[in-house]
């Protein structure tokens, strides 16, 4: 019975954590957000690269995102700092500013290389409420064709 229940349990959770605004295939908007090291981040910028974008949507109260953080930079770490096939970006739900989630990311972030992070004060809420995230973490993997 404990399986099942758990099966049930991943299966709503990533059932809640899926994007309304986009479904597999479609071609995403773009979008430009700074992150809190005021860097500029275009996402056109980067698949014209040929690079696949990996998104990680969160907000820094949320447990299950500080939980995830650590195994997020570690891929950004492991698989060449976005100078790989694989572009990693934290977008924040854009409603905590710079200090607190550069304060997320040295508390939670673990020992490894950080992904660039995007606050509200760098333009994350609007991109957040595009993909229309209703659950954190939520993951988005953008292909180079968007």
């Amino acid at each position: 019975m404990k399986k099942i229940t758990l099966i049930l349990l991943f299966f709503t959770i990533f059932a809640n954590a899926q994007t309304n605004n986009y479904q597999v295939g479609d071609v995403v908007d773009d979008f430009t957000v700074t992150d809190i090291n005021g860097v500029e981040h275009n996402l056109y910028s980067i698949i014209a690269e040929g690079k696949y974008v990996w998104l990680d949507f969160f907000y820094v109260d949320c447990g299950p995102c500080q939980g995830s953080a650590p195994t997020f930079n570690e891929f950004f770490d492991k698989y060449g700092c976005n100078d790989g096939d694989v572009y990693c970006l934290s977008i924040n739900l854009g409603n905590d500013d710079d200090a607190y989630v550069e304060w997320y990311e040295e508390e939670f972030g673990g020992t490894f290389n950080h992904a660039p992070a995007a606050s509200g004060d760098g333009g994350a809420g609007p991109v957040t409420t595009n993909f229309g995230v209703n659950a954190f973490p939520t993951f988005c993997l953008i292909g180079p064709g968007n």
